[in-house]
């Protein structure tokens, strides 16, 4: 049994660490994610979601990013990665910190070679001043009758695959945390109302917190030169009825509040009547422009408003319309200014109390983003590291006929790179030969 399961272990490793797995789970991904683009998602666009086929909105391709299927190809390219990484750990870690001299001449990179000619001692003091001088890490072995070395400069770079790669996991990871713990959501509310932060309208996600939003003023607010300033939202936090938190938010200035943040999105005009049927006052708050009425409670008319382009602070107005049941055209329409009371139709009389301001608030909440951050700080130092710090790998053995003179043949490793390396080897043994003389 103990066999069974190790024999299984072995299997998933190997398949795990397998890089045609990591390069058909990229396939996979980039493929769906391409339809993914193709097709309205419901939290970007819900009406345009609703009208794709039944069969890509069963399979979740109308709301892709959030489905268990999604998220488990995801998975399992985390898992390819790290595995990747891990059995590649142990040989990162020899060539950065456990190099070892050469024993025989043919263990010396053979492609990039040079050779120097001198004598023992001062040569190997001439070699290791220089190399310190250049900032090469040195470990020297003496041999029976002779000496080796190897040396290293930019060591740190073995590692920038590595984190490159672990910085995509992290990436994943944070993603990952926003979809499965985060929401995203708007609302818009009227200056002095107070909503539930569970009430608000969902795209995504579940809300766990228990606390309300009131909304203190909203303000379109207007430059003396005519040019807008920016839209402005007072917003406070609830709990148990009693205000923890304030600010004002306005257009790139968010509030974040227990991780969820408030974005200023949006914003309306609209106004506050008071309606008198029979001397039952009903008060009414209307938004501009959009699917908001007032129906009288008994009748089929409905009341819309709009903005009055001739309204000012001194002197607060708006233009009204009023339909009957299904009719296309309004039987009453007129201005009314702030206190003027008038009759509708004969079943109510309205009176206009004052203007109020609609804020259009979007509201998210991502326990990933710190993550995300921490993965785009890897996948940076993991870049750099990679292509601007690439290890430079220098070794040579000092081969003696008599104890007088002797040949050092030098050899350089980096990679791929053989120009700028053969280059650093010319210069190592020019100074060299320098310190010689």
């Amino acid at each position: 049994m103990v066999e069974n399961s190790k024999g299984l272990s072995d299997q998933l490793w190997r398949v795990f660490s397998s890089m045609k797995l990591g390069l058909a789970l990229l396939g996979i991904i980039a493929l769906v994610a391409g339809i993914g683009t193709l097709i309205p998602q419901a939290d970007m666009n819900p009406e345009k979601a609703k009208a794709v086929g039944q069969l890509w909105q069963t399979l979740g391709f109308t709301h892709l990013y959030n489905t268990i299927w999604f998220r488990l190809l995801l998975g399992l390219l985390c898992i390819n990665l790290i595995v990747c990484s891990i059995q590649r750990l142990r040989g990162i870690y020899h060539r950065t910190f456990k190099l070892t001299p050469p024993a025989k001449l043919v263990q010396v990179p053979h492609k990039n070679r040079l050779e120097v000619l001198g004598e023992p001692a001062p040569l190997q003091a001439a070699l290791l001043e220089v190399l310190k001088q250049k900032g090469y890490r040195v470990t020297l072995s003496d041999l029976s009758d002779t000496w080796s070395f190897i040396a290293i400069k930019h060591r740190l770079g073995n590692w920038g695959s590595v984190i490159t790669h672990l910085s995509f996991v992290v990436l994943v990871i944070g993603a990952l945390l926003g979809s499965v713990l985060g929401f995203k959501g708007y609302f818009m509310e009227n200056a002095g109302n107070t909503i539930p932060i569970q009430e608000i309208q969902l795209s995504k996600g579940t809300v766990s917190e228990t606390f309300s939003v009131r909304i203190n003023s909203a303000e379109d607010r207007i430059l003396p030169d005519g040019e807008r300033d920016n839209w402005y939202t007072d917003l406070s936090i609830l709990e148990n009825g009693q205000e923890v938190a304030r600010k004002t938010l306005s257009v790139n200035h968010p509030f974040m509040y227990k991780g969820i943040t408030f974005y200023q999105a949006s914003y309306s005009d609209g106004a506050r009547f008071t309606a008198d049927m029979n001397g039952k006052k009903i008060p009414v708050v209307l938004q501009d422009q959009v699917q908001s009425y007032f129906q009288a409670p008994g009748t089929d008319l409905y009341l819309v408003t709009m903005a009055d382009p001739n309204s000012s602070a001194q002197k607060p107005s708006v233009l009204y319309q009023v339909y009957k049941g299904n009719g296309a055209d309004p039987i009453q329409s007129g201005k009314l200014t702030s206190g003027q009371t008038i009759d509708v139709q004969g079943s109510y009389k309205l009176t206009l109390e004052g203007l109020v301001g609609f804020t259009g608030l979007q509201v998210k909440k991502d326990p990933g983003v710190a993550v995300i951050w921490l993965g785009c700080v890897l996948l940076l130092g993991g870049l750099l590291l990679a292509f601007y710090w690439q290890p430079v790998v220098i070794s040579g053995i000092l081969q003696s006929e008599n104890g007088n003179q002797g040949t050092l043949t030098l050899g350089v490793f980096s990679g791929k790179v053989t120009v700028s390396t053969h280059e650093a080897l010319e210069h190592l043994v020019s100074s060299i030969t320098k310190k010689l003389r």
